[in-house]
């Protein structure tokens, strides 16, 4: 290539659209007391607070956000942060159009996230809406009695100890909890109502109920607003020369993440492949077991 055409290539690929790309993935939950490869697969204000700041930086000039969301959902509190810390500076920024991409899932909080996009895409095979709140609990009051165990609690305050699973369920606990997630309830449905109530079917009885869709039935119920991945949604609109810029940290993979980062495997070959299948089976069951402990944990 002579001396022209590459001052021509560059001046072109400077001037090519960016997208400035934020992947919002895990568990949403505060980081608190987890530290190591189980921390950075946790979704909070704190960890993403500086890649959504360094997306809508309009010095950078981007065409658009993509978020690209892969979360079943988690805390009330800490997404809600997240969207309106995302809403906040998309309103500040009214030229940098947002746009939503859903990957694998986007349940309950994952959903509400999505919805900070002024459009959402998804995949024929992603999992969205999950529109409900959970709050799962176990009782042991027969065991205890087995291993001879008294419980012993001392509140100042009737609630304090409301629904210890060391005692039988008391009907006025039940109720005041019932309270507490239809509370949270209305919150979700209000925020979501906001942001698509044009789209949604609010004729279907199910739409509320806490039922995941698949991506092509959440097109029907205007939970999402097309069948498309980013790449080729984001070259149609801006055209074929579009750069991405990704905007979050790198998520860490494979056998190094699960062991904290310390690379053991000197080669390649069989003896390696090996290690990475176990330790990615290793790394699934971790990650559901995190996902069962704050899904029952914090229910949104």
């Amino acid at each position: 290539m002579n001396r022209l055409s590459r001052i021509w290539s560059l001046g072109r690929h400077h001037t090519s659209p960016v997208v400035n790309v934020v992947k919002l993935q895990g568990i949403i939950s505060p980081s608190d007391g987890v530290r190591g490869p189980a921390a950075s697969r946790l979704l909070n204000l704190d960890r993403a607070e500086k890649w959504l700041t360094k997306a809508f930086d309009k010095r950078l000039s981007p065409v658009a956000v993509a978020l690209c969301i892969n979360s079943p959902g988690g805390a009330p509190g800490q997404t809600e942060q997240l969207f309106r810390f995302i809403r906040s500076l998309a309103e500040r920024s009214p030229n940098i159009p947002v746009f939503s991409f859903i990957e694998d899932v986007a349940a309950s909080g994952g959903y509400w996230l999505a919805c900070a996009g002024d459009k959402i895409y998804g995949l024929e095979t992603s999992l969205v809406g999950s529109i409900g709140v959970i709050a799962p609990s176990f009782g042991a009051v027969e065991l205890i009695k087995k291993l001879g165990i008294e419980r012993r609690v001392h509140t100042a305050g009737e609630a304090k100890a409301m629904l210890d699973p060391f005692r039988p369920e008391q009907p006025a606990e039940v109720e005041r909890l019932e309270e507490l997630l239809q509370g949270l309830h209305s919150s979700f449905k209000g925020a979501i109502l906001d942001r698509r109530r044009a789209t949604l079917d609010q004729n279907s009885p199910d739409l509320f109920s806490g039922r995941a869709w698949t991506g092509q039935q959440g097109l029907q119920l205007g939970l999402i607003d097309g069948i498309q991945d980013m790449h080729t949604f984001m070259r149609e609109k801006f055209g074929p020369h579009t750069r991405f810029m990704l905007c979050s940290e790198r998520r860490s993979t494979g056998l190094a993440a699960l062991l904290g980062g310390r690379m053991l495997l000197g080669g390649g070959g069989i003896e390696a492949a090996a290690y990475a299948s176990a330790a990615g089976f290793a790394k699934a069951l971790a990650d559901e077991a995190t996902a069962r402990t704050m899904l029952a944990r914090y229910g949104l």
